[in-house]
């Protein structure tokens, strides 16, 4: 059985690109890993510090490039 962490919900995470699902905190051998409950093959931080700056950066959606019409010199 998994043990994870919850994160309060007042500080902001960006969900699992993969599946949506809010990080939570797990305890490894090597400090704590910010991961997705749901599957483990989904992006995970480093161990270390607990980094929901990482988690945000990785799983952050980009808008897609949008090339604006070309408009004519008048």
């Amino acid at each position: 059985m998994n043990n994870f962490l919850s994160i309060q919900p007042a500080i902001f995470c960006e969900p699992c690109k993969d599946c949506g699902a809010r990080p939570v905190v797990e305890q490894s051998k090597n400090g704590y890993v910010v991961r997705c409950p749901n599957d483990k093959k989904h992006y995970k931080t480093k161990a270390g510090l607990v980094d929901i700056t990482d988690w945000n950066l990785k799983n952050k959606t980009h808008m897609p490039f949008v090339a604006s019409p070309k408009q004519k010199a008048s």
